[in-house]
């Protein structure tokens, strides 16, 4: 069984608030808004990048090609698409490496998107409980919250653990909506790849597909989200209220 958890961040909790949201003239409720990180809060590219090069580099694994697709999934999960014909261990020592460069350096070399903060705050002072769900380790996925401010925006962050080795965000999504106690007919999930996408769809959530992220176009079009935005402002003219037409 995947070693999954989520942690709590230490402020009150919002008054609930569901939210009316206008969509092809009916009418939805909508109380709780679940965020991927990568991609969708943070411009994580230059670390985790930079460092998976450094690390194929020592490694001797020549790749020309782009690596975006590198970032969204578990790190072992890539790596087996990068090095299908490795064994084990040679990718087991490749991510070791990784990793140590992500711990000392990589997780900062971020930084949040524009807009980010405003639409988060006017989210949660609307009453919509917020949370984080990312395949990122939790280590990393905490260390960068905390330092760009943005863990006293959330109520909860569900991400990977140390010991986990297999585990799908589907999975994952569908625990943090039992343990939070969500219902998924008022929940909304925003990302930028198609396993978020993927992972709402699967458990009854509404989803938005973000595409400033590392997604490229097909892929999120594949995906089929129910909503798509292309600046992290667009969300608030989905998740705020507005006034059907007659």
């Amino acid at each position: 069984m995947a070693c999954l958890r989520f942690l709590h961040f230490s402020r009150p909790a919002p008054v609930v608030a569901l939210q009316i949201v206008c969509d092809t003239g009916h009418m939805m409720m909508r109380g709780s808004v679940i965020f991927d990180l990568d991609g969708t809060l943070t411009d994580s590219k230059p670390g985790i990048l930079g460092c998976l090069t450094n690390a194929l580099e020592a490694h001797r694994i020549p790749w020309t090609e782009p690596l975006d697709w590198f970032i969204g999934p578990p790190a072992d999960q890539s790596l087996r698409r990068l090095m299908p014909d490795a064994d084990e261990a040679r990718r087991a020592a490749l991510l070791r490496d990784y990793r140590l460069c992500y711990d000392a350096t990589g997780w900062a070399e971020n930084s949040v998107y524009p807009g980010v903060y405003a639409v988060l705050q006017n989210l949660q002072a609307s009453g919509w409980q917020l949370f984080v769900c990312t395949s990122k380790r939790e280590d990393f996925a905490v260390r960068i919250l905390e330092k760009f401010a943005l863990s006293r925006y959330f109520l909860a962050v569900y991400a990977d653990t140390a010991g986990s080795l297999h585990h799908t965000k589907t999975a994952l999504l569908r625990r943090l909506l039992k343990e939070q106690s969500l219902d998924p007919a008022t929940t909304v999930m925003v990302g930028d790849r198609n396993f978020d996408i993927e992972a709402a769809r699967a458990n009854g959530v509404t989803s938005i597909a973000v595409t400033y992220g590392y997604g490229t176009s097909e892929e999120l079009a594949s995906a089929r989200p129910d909503h798509t935005c292309h600046a992290v402002e667009d969300l608030l003219s989905i998740l705020t209220p507005q006034r059907c037409s007659d």
